[in-house]
């Protein structure tokens, strides 16, 4: 006979400027762990500790479920697939996760290249590089025992779905189940913040980049069409009125990226520039995260047809369709 689902929220804490991250069990017919927090002492013994509370250990799960390779996600992934538990995630995970040299030479190689593209100073650019690769000292490298396939049922959970929903990362996974309205989904829908659209490498030897805002966006408006009752976010409270949040998300979108485009009234601007005019206390710490935000929606913009991007001695620059520099 199958059981309901029980969700039960675990805490733990991380070292990173967006604070506490959420794990959940997921208890029915399987025993299920969705995502692991950092690696570090302090988040293992609050997870360990929390699955004590409700007498479990790593080797009572049935199988264990990575939303995305963030490492504030993803990082004790490793030691729970060593004590004998299956892990899923998506395929595209396997690169980031896996700690392949290749992938990740080709990655620091797209940053630098793409960096200074972009106007950013070569000091900027390195201590960025240098905070990447400080980043990655938080997970230990795995390869995943399973890649389910969006829209295949979860295991052990009758009603839940696996649900492709890139964007804030490439390889990101959501549980979803029409009747309960629940949605497990990581960082793809936070109630205190808006997930960034973070800037990733091509697939090797790949020339494009991903357009990650623009992917994002065509998540969020996949999500308006489910049943979104309760959303359990990777960081924050479990909510409700969730179709209202992702409406708030989009029109904050646009008008990012209308006082973008007013900027580029007077003249072309790099991303840099950019960064600088709208992110004046915050681009010099938070130089990944804002760069991402700021060329995001410049796709956005190029997409609509509102701005030309034109190279010049190595830099691209941005301006309005229809000015003359």
């Amino acid at each position: 006979m199958t059981k309901a689902a029980t969700i039960i929220p675990i805490t733990l804490p991380t070292p990173f400027d967006v604070g506490p991250v959420n794990c959940c069990l997921l208890i029915g017919d399987a025993v299920t762990l969705i995502d692991s927090g950092p690696r570090t002492d302090e988040a293992r013994e609050v997870l360990l500790s929390s699955l004590t509370e409700n007498r479990l250990s790593f080797k009572d799960l049935d199988q264990y479920i990575c939303t995305h390779y963030h490492p504030d996600h993803a990082g004790l992934s490793k030691e729970i697939q060593q004590a004998g538990v299956d892990t899923l995630m998506l395929k595209e995970a396997v690169p980031y996760v896996s700690g392949d040299s290749d992938f990740l030479k080709w990655a620091d190689s797209f940053y630098i290249d793409l960096y200074r593209s972009f106007g950013v100073p070569d000091s900027l650019g390195r201590l960025e590089l240098l905070k990447l690769k400080k980043y990655r000292e938080f997970i230990t490298p795995f390869m995943p025992d399973l890649t389910p396939l969006p829209g295949e049922s979860v295991p052990g959970h009758e009603g839940f779905v696996f649900l492709k929903t890139p964007g804030h990362a490439p390889d990101h996974l959501s549980l979803y189940n029409e009747v309960q309205g629940v949605f497990i989904g990581g960082d793809v829908l936070l109630p205190h913040i808006s997930s960034n659209a973070l800037l990733e490498p091509p697939v090797l030897h790949e020339k494009d980049r991903p357009k990650t805002l623009l992917q994002y966006r065509e998540t969020l408006q996949n999500l308006l069409t489910l049943n979104l009752q309760t959303v359990y976010p990777g960081h924050g409270e479990p909510f409700e009125n969730a179709h209202e949040l992702i409406r708030k998300r989009l029109h904050d979108q646009n008008e990012r990226a209308k006082a973008i485009e007013k900027l580029l009234n007077d003249e072309p601007l790099t991303v840099f520039e950019l960064c600088v005019r709208l992110f004046p206390k915050l681009y010099e710490k938070q130089l990944g995260l804002v760069v991402s935000e700021v060329s995001g929606h410049l796709d956005l913009l190029q997409e609509e047809g509102r701005i030309i991007k034109a190279e010049e001695e190595g830099l691209f620059y941005f301006r309005q369709t229809g000015a003359v520099r």
